[in-house]
């Protein structure tokens, strides 16, 4: 006896949502954030500190990371030296979030290997244009 297996054809595949992880130790930053992200159909995953991202990232996958520099326990540059020392996550897209309105956070984002840096404040339109960039930079779309 042969046992034939009759499979139905692969249906559509279903494209995952963009996926950002944002980092930041404070509550109404974050919250000011997800809701920026997810009305321009983004999946937010938050941490409060750099410990809480570094554990989440393998389970998370995300397309970019969103770093406020100032993180408790591992500062955001922290993360983003380990994360280039990571062969999984080497190539993830990292963008710091600085709050010290100096050339020096500029500075600190490059050293670390970091895509971007953004100063805190920024406009949605700076945010923005980080995103699309991102969003070029992710797997299998094209700039």
């Amino acid at each position: 006896m042969s046992a034939i297996s009759e499979t139905e054809p692969p249906g559509p595949t279903l494209k995952r949502p963009f996926r950002v992880l944002l980092a930041d130790a404070g509550h109404h930053v974050r919250e000011r954030l997800t809701g920026l992200l997810e009305q321009q159909a983004i999946e937010v995953f938050t941490a409060e500190d750099g410990f809480d991202v570094l554990c989440r990232l393998p389970e998370l996958s995300p397309d970019l990371l969103l770093l406020a520099s100032g993180l408790p326990r591992l500062s955001g540059t922290q993360v983003c030296t380990l994360v280039r020392q990571c062969p999984d996550f080497r190539h993830l897209t990292v963008i710091l979030m600085g709050d010290e309105h100096t050339v020096l956070d500029e500075v600190r984002a490059e050293v670390a290997g970091a895509d971007g840096c953004l100063q805190m404040p920024f406009r949605l339109a700076e945010l923005q244009d980080a995103l699309a960039q991102a969003r070029q930079r992710e797997p299998g779309v094209v700039p």
